[in-house]
């Protein structure tokens, strides 16, 4: 079901940094509706990542000892197909999957790995205990978080302490570049960088060809969207901007922030094309998720000038998404009793 309906923007409010005359906008809300899939195999689903037709869902990293990590999913038929991944420490092996990157060979994926700062290749087609390959992150820059391939030789990543919002860095320790700043969007000025990452903080991902990476902000409604081609940043602001008091804890290792409960988390996944970015927005709390199970149900749609197109209103609470746009799919992670994949039909 579609319905449009006549919004008077101020772009200043809602897009922030975007630049556009103020005018009556005509915003098309789209009721999508799902089917979902249950999967015995798959206990805690946490992320979703497509390719080549194939589904890759991970698991949380606690879920019983001795299940995989892993799993590969049939996009077209939805059928169970194989899963990868033994939990531990030991070479070839997962401690968690904190992201998915596509990597640039067609048969392969790879997961990166937060807690022990490596990425691993997995194959799309074959089922396997152990990576293929892996690679450590150098220990100079172990301080990098969510960590995507920006070249066959290079990562792109958020620091816990750099002035920059992105840098860049080579396998070997051999070059590093720092990319835009972090914004302090509070009225505080005690904040040092750690602190202005943790208010910062959000999901990270890239289109396909590398071109265009974005963070969706968890803490403030904002997506930060990195142009890899010419360096650029766009910042796009949503209309809510409010920001909540949070303390700063001391401790020997530094200052901290400690959020409020009821803070509202904003963006909980992001997905992107090479002219579009869809936001997974949540604007819910911790209480209300704790109460009712529901993380987000909102789909931002917008381009990458930052114009808002579209919003899709979900019939089910999903906590990742990803996109097969060949096919005219969107995939979701639900959030209730027994979760599985919810599959929606692409507008």
């Amino acid at each position: 079901m579609k319905i449009k309906f006549f919004l008077f923007i101020l772009h200043t409010i809602l897009l922030g940094s975007v630049s556009c005359s103020d005018r009556e906008e005509v915003i098309e809300i789209v009721e999508l509706k799902s089917k979902k899939f249950y999967f015995e195999e798959i206990k805690i689903p946490m992320l979703i990542q497509s390719k080549k037709g194939k589904l890759v869902v991970s698991e949380h990293p606690r879920i019983a000892p001795g299940l995989p990590l892993l799993h590969v999913v049939n996009g077209g038929d939805m059928t169970y197909e194989f899963s990868h991944g033994k939990v531990g420490f030991g070479p070839g092996e997962l401690s968690d999957v904190s992201g998915f990157d596509l990597g640039s060979n067609d048969s392969t994926f790879w997961v990166y790995s937060a807690m022990e700062k490596r990425i691993s290749e997995f194959s799309l087609f074959e089922s396997s205990d152990l990576a293929k390959d892996q690679i450590k992150q150098p220990e100079n820059f172990f301080k990098a978080t969510d960590c995507l391939f920006l070249t066959d030789s290079t990562f792109l990543g958020m620091f816990v302490d750099s002035p920059h919002r992105l840098v860049e860095f080579g396998f070997d320790n051999d070059f590093e570049k720092g990319y835009g700043t972090l914004e302090n969007f509070t009225a505080r000025n005690d904040l040092d960088n750690y602190n202005l990452s943790q208010i910062n903080s959000g999901w990270f991902r890239s289109n396909e060809d590398k071109s265009i990476f974005a963070i969706a902000c968890i803490y403030y409604d904002k997506l930060e969207v990195f142009n890899s081609k010419t360096k650029e940043f766009k910042t796009i602001y949503g209309p809510d901007l409010e920001v909540f008091d949070f303390e700063v804890k001391y401790k020997t290792s530094g200052p901290s922030l400690l959020f409020p409960w009821e803070a509202p988390y904003q963006y909980r996944d992001i997905a992107i094309t090479n002219d579009r970015i869809y936001a997974l927005y949540g604007g819910i709390s911790e209480p209300e998720i704790s109460q009712t199970s529901e993380i987000a149900r909102i789909i931002r749609v917008y381009d990458l000038d930052g114009n808002l197109l579209e919003l899709y209103h979900l019939d089910r609470s999903l906590r990742s998404i990803e996109l097969d746009i060949e096919n005219e799919k969107i995939y979701g992670i639900t959030t209730d009793s027994d979760p599985g994949i919810a599959f929606f039909k692409l507008p």
